[in-house]
């Protein structure tokens, strides 16, 4: 039996490249959160809405990410 270590290693990279952006997008989407939270609280409306609008994309962008790996793992949706 022979190992392939460059495809192994191209499946560590590719892990953790995946790995990092969906942290990188769920970060975003925590971070928009609580920039529309903060803007609420002190009363601000400057560019409260386009805070919201970027939440709900990165949120978007998360759920998308979720359902994609779900349609991945499952055999039935293929």
């Amino acid at each position: 039996m022979s190992i392939d270590w460059s495809s192994l290693g191209l499946v560590t990279l590719v892990t953790v490249v995946g790995a990092a952006f969906i942290l990188a997008v769920t970060s975003a989407a925590v971070r928009m959160l609580t920039a529309v939270r903060i803007k609420r609280r002190s009363g601000e409306v400057n560019g409260l809405h386009a805070a919201e609008v970027a939440a709900g994309f990165f949120i978007a962008c998360v759920v998308a990410i979720a359902l994609f790996g779900l349609w991945l793992i499952i055999p039935y949706f293929h």
